[in-house]
């Protein structure tokens, strides 16, 4: 039987669009206030800095290896690129002359950008099962944006790949359930069923820890739940541990790495505009 553990608030009053935690190189904590189109350092004690205002509605962002911020955008329709003088670079708005329906979450790995596209909340679901998974890759002749999954999804936000490549999960929130995407041979993708959630609306925020361990922010109704759960699944697609939070508003993961190689899980909560943290 797998544990049930509870995270301890982190810090709160960050506004009910808080979303998308995650850390720049130096290890400082970044949040994204969606409606408002911020991209936010915050402390302990909830104090806040602006690093960036899209001028949209970003949903995730992460730092490439070089400092430039990377920002999904469903405003833009578009993965944009702050650069370290801040100016603004447009990644990607089109695939085959179409335009995106509207980046969700991107995960960098060696400068190869993987990124889910799946439209504003309700533009794909069940009932219009068409977002999508993109690889943007580095060849001799440029980088190359090929799918790894078109049109064909309801509700693709998070996503985490694996340091080697080898991996890439997607969470399809609409069908509650996390798919996981391979190449063989490489550069050819092939996708099944990783791991089906029940209960909650669905899985929206995804990250991987050091051992390989994904973790699974699944998002329901404030309305219909109390707590909050993140899903522990080991690479063998076993549930390990439950993580509970006090809000089943869920809105991101990320995982910070100490100097000493501590990890510690940070979980972003709208409903109650939180950040809750759990040792691992």
């Amino acid at each position: 039987m797998s544990k049930k553990l509870s995270a301890t608030l982190f810090v709160s009053g960050l506004g009910n669009d808080v979303c998308n935690p995650f850390f720049d190189r130096s290890g400082k904590l970044h949040i994204i206030r969606q409606n408002v189109g911020s991209i936010l350092t915050v402390d302990n004690v909830g104090n806040s800095q602006m690093v960036v205002n899209t001028g949209g509605q970003p949903s995730y962002a992460t730092y490439n290896e070089d400092g430039s911020l990377y920002v999904c955008d469903f405003g833009h329709s578009a993965v944009l690129a702050f650069t370290k003088d801040g100016q603004q670079e447009l990644v990607v708005g089109v695939y085959e002359d179409k335009p995106l329906r509207g980046p969700n979450s991107i995960s960098i790995v060696d400068d190869d950008i993987f990124f889910t596209d799946s439209g504003a909340f309700g533009e794909t679901g069940l009932h219009s099962p068409t977002g999508s998974v993109f690889a943007i890759s580095n060849s001799p002749s440029g980088q190359v944006l090929k799918p790894i999954s078109l049109g064909n999804l309801a509700y693709p936000s998070g996503i985490a790949v694996s340091r080697d490549k080898k991996f890439v999960y997607v969470a399809e929130t609409m069908t509650n359930r996390v798919l996981r995407f391979f190449q063989q041979p490489v550069g050819v993708y092939h996708g099944s069923i990783f791991y089906q959630l029940s209960g909650g609306v669905g899985p929206v925020a995804l990250t991987l820890d050091a051992a390989g361990n994904l973790y699974v922010g699944q998002y329901d109704l404030k309305e219909s739940s109390g707590d909050g759960s993140v899903f522990v699944i080991s690479p063998a697609g076993k549930l390990l541990k439950t993580i509970s939070t006090a809000g089943s508003e869920i809105s991101g993961l990320a995982i910070s790495t100490s100097s000493s190689g501590d990890e510690t899980l940070f979980i972003t909560e709208k409903s109650s505009g939180s950040i809750f943290k759990f040792d691992l």
